[in-house]
């Protein structure tokens, strides 16, 4: 008997549900209003720590900055590279101009020989700005990329890593400026 009240409980109830959501789409013969739902704060927002990152996830994370910090320095070596190519070209064209200047020069000629100085001092400072600063910067570029390649590879490389934990730490990833 139990169960049959039990029954008839729900039964009612779920008329009474049906009927209050007619009544309330305004298309049955009892539409019903509906008092406001009661609007509670939200609850306090706890501040709970992180997890602390665990040793393989903050190697893996050294390892991809490594890894960017390789491809920065790369690109700059690429660039310094080019700079000192364009600078040595230039001087090959300029030590090429002068040997023609040279062997067509009128001596006597105060207008040549003039001529012939201004395109030696062009020379003289293109020389010295690309065995000056261009090496120079060159030189650092190319030390910090191949220190940074050592450590890669002693570190980083050819060792095996979960796959779920890198895609992981990517997505979060800050690194310093190579």
């Amino acid at each position: 008997m139990r169960l049959s009240n039990l029954r008839r409980m729900a039964a009612a109830c779920a008329a009474i549900g049906a009927i209050g959501a007619i009544g309330t789409l305004g298309t049955g013969p009892m539409a019903m209003a509906q008092a406001p739902v009661p609007v509670y704060p939200a609850p306090p927002v706890i501040a709970v720590p992180a997890a602390p990152a665990s040793p393989e996830a903050a190697d893996i994370a050294h390892c991809l900055c490594l890894h960017q910090a390789v491809d920065a320095l790369g690109a700059q070596m690429s660039g310094g590279r080019q700079s000192y190519d364009q600078s040595l070209a230039e001087l090959s064209r300029l030590d090429a101009q002068l040997e023609r200047e040279r062997a067509g020069m009128d001596v006597n000629n105060p207008a040549s020989v003039a001529h012939f100085r201004q395109l030696l001092q062009e020379r003289d400072a293109l020389y010295r700005r690309s065995s000056g600063p261009i090496v120079t910067d060159l030189s650092s570029v190319v030390s910090r990329y191949n220190d940074r390649v050592n450590e890669y590879n002693a570190r980083c490389a050819d060792k095996p890593r979960n796959p779920v934990l890198v895609t992981s730490v990517q997505a979060t990833l800050t690194c310093p400026p190579p």
